[in-house]
């Protein structure tokens, strides 16, 4: 875009971020225009998720109101708006408490989101020391090694078995890797492997963003516990459940803090939290804060995955260099001489590097189909490649449906909405129904949607569909909690231990034969039956955006992009649609529209991955 081109839409100022800029520039010293400007479009940067602004990449740009109430605006150039801040009263260099910092790199933050950023990284600095035991012996670490990973014995370069040993030596370990790499696993293996060397108990917290991706934890490590080489001593230090961060952290009801801090750690000496790419900046940096200063942190995700939907990419920052599991010399060569483990080296790795582990060897997908080439294609942006696995016919586990504008989605979906429903309705109508398999027919297929709102958003979809199944009589839509109704929890409710992305299935009581009950499946109990009248906000869930489905898996998916392009369509959102199918999925989109979205990422605007770079380095 070349100067005096007026961005509109997206990229302009609404009311609030004007209002703010004036109240910020009202206290000024000096230069209250820019200060206005900067002050503007922070607050903007923040509402698209990101944590700073790159004042490089706006300066001398033509922006515009959101309600085109004002006159288009040219923000300064770069020097002058630069010069024009630090002489500001309202703003500070880093380390001062100022409403705004500046920082060397030109990047400008409120000071709160740069003081989440600032503890972050002096969290992840300070405890990646990697400084190995001098028990037990490595004759000892070599043999739990072999014992909890046998694979080290063909493969030295293990990533688990790395990230056993950098969690034996350090106090944070973040484990990134695709779906079915087996991450839950292999930190369950952790667990026992250090459980098993320091002989003494740990106190360990299991916990996820949400309520359903901590149920899915609970579901795996309960799994992964059973089957571990190790005594049943070991087996009971590893804990059976898992929780939401906001539960971890304590909520305290209307405020933004909690009652974990500083100043009143968490009780435990270990934390793992699942799902680390949905968690945003500021919860982030509130956990590390109530950490005890000697406690460890493990963070489980794929950094490929779609970001936290608040501001900050935290997972995203901490894996930024390319490739991982490239270690320092002198850090690789210790590894190697204590455990027997061989890693690429580099001599300038960057500072986190020991603290980062990528699990590469998928357990779900096969090397030779088509789901896990197309999501490897999908994440290195190569669209060609994306469009010959579609439409080669060489993969039977994915197909391409190319949607036009004068498709409707009554008639695209009748066909596949009959015959994918109906297994599940005829579960559920069965006398008596046998839930368990109500759950496995309905988790084997689930449509995807890239939008909420709009004629292929989630929810007319899910209009469309019950429509569908009441045109073929297959349920009696007038009946809001007809049998066989999926529905999903929006609103957490403490008191029922039901959370925001739990699904349930409306059925009748096998116990009253007059009634209907809501069963939702429950890794402690198997299954809890709920009267509809008791649900916390909920809504039907034939369908589900791409957003709701992280962490979950199923069977088959058909994920529906739309008819045209749209903001939240990126490479990212495909890719964890993509990668929610186990044996089939189906794209539905326009060709155009599909090569758009792969070539598109997110990018957050941080400082976060430059301060990991280099201890040295203040933000």
């Amino acid at each position: 875009m070349t100067n005096g081109t007026v961005r509109k839409n997206r990229e302009s100022f609404s009311v609030f971020d004007r209002h703010l800029g004036s109240f910020l520039a009202s206290v000024a010293s000096a230069h209250a225009g820019d200060v206005r400007l900067a002050v503007q479009l922070a607050a903007r940067q923040l509402r698209e998720g990101h944590v700073c602004v790159p004042l490089a990449d706006f300066a001398g740009r033509m922006w515009s109101a959101e309600d085109q109430e004002e006159p288009p605006v040219l923000l300064p150039d770069l020097d002058a708006w630069t010069d024009a801040l630090r002489q500001a009263e309202c703003v500070g260099r880093p380390g001062e408490f100022k409403p705004l910092i500046l920082d060397d790199a030109h990047r400008l933050y409120f000071h709160r989101y740069w003081r989440y950023e600032r503890d972050i990284a002096d969290f992840v600095l300070g405890r990646r020391n990697h400084s190995f035991p001098v028990e037990p012996c490595p004759e000892v670490l070599r043999e739990k090694l072999r014992v909890f990973f046998p694979e080290v014995l063909t493969d030295p370069s293990f990533a688990p078995a790395l990230a056993a040993c950098l969690a034996l030596a350090g106090k944070f370990l973040a484990l990134t890797g695709s779906p079915g790499t087996g991450k839950t696993t292999a930190v369950t293996k952790i667990l026992a492997f250090l459980l098993e060397l320091e002989k003494k108990p740990h106190r360990i917290a299991l916990c996820a963003p949400t309520g359903k991706a901590a149920a899915r934890l609970e579901e795996a490590v309960r799994k992964t516990t059973a089957e571990l080489p190790c005594t049943d001593d070991i087996r009971k230090l590893i804990p059976q459940d898992a929780m939401t961060l906001h539960r971890l952290l304590g909520v305290i009801r209307h405020s933004p803090y909690f009652y974990h801090n500083k100043k009143n750690p968490l009780p435990y000496d270990l934390v793992v939290v699942d799902e680390a790419s949905m968690v945003d900046l500021p919860l982030a940096a509130k956990l590390v804060d109530a950490l005890a200063p000697e406690a460890r942190l493990f963070l489980l995700g794929d950094k490929d995955q779609l970001a936290s939907v608040e501001a900050g990419a935290v997972l995203g920052s901490l894996c930024f260099f390319e490739p991982l599991n490239v270690l320092s010399d002198a850090l690789g060569k210790e590894l190697f001489d204590i455990a027997g483990i061989l890693v690429e080296t580099a001599a300038k790795a960057p500072a986190a590097a020991g603290s980062i582990v990528e699990l590469t060897r998928n357990y779900r997908f096969s090397e030779a189909g088509g789901i896990g080439a197309l999501g490897r294609s999908v994440r290195q942006g190569d669209a060609g490649r994306v469009l010959e696995i579609l439409e080669s016919g060489r993969w039977p586990d994915v197909r391409f449906t190319e949607l036009s504008s004068a498709d409707d989605p009554l008639t695209v979906l009748t066909p596949l909405a009959l015959e994918s429903c109906r297994a599940c309705l005829d579960a559920a109508l069965g006398v008596p129904a046998r839930i368990g398999d109500v759950f496995e027919r309905f988790e084997a297929f689930r449509l995807l949607c890239a939008l909420r709102i709009g004629p292929w958003g989630s929810r007319n979809l899910n209009a469309v569909v019950e429509r569908i199944l009441a045109g073929a009589g297959l349920i009696d839509s007038r009946n809001p909690f007809y049998e066989g109704r999926p529905v999903m929890i929006v609103q957490n409710d403490y008191r029922l231990r039901l959370f925001n992305g739990d699904i349930g299935i409306v059925l009748r009581d096998p116990d009253d034969a007059e009634s209907v009950r809501v069963f939702f499946r429950d890794p402690r109990t198997g299954l809890r039956r709920i009267a509809p009248e008791r649900l916390p906000p909920h809504e039907t869930v034939w369908a589900m955006t791409v957003h709701k489905s992280q962490g979950s898996e199923f069977d088959r998916v058909l994920l529906v992009l739309g008819q045209s392009d749209a903001p939240v369509l990126t490479r990212e959102l495909l890719y964890t649609g993509v990668t929610r199918a186990r044996s089939g999925v189906g794209l539905l989109s326009p060709r155009d529209v599909l090569v758009r979205t792969i070539q598109k990422r997110i990018s957050r605007k941080s400082g976060l991955a430059d301060a990991l770079k280099d201890p040295e380095y203040k933000l």
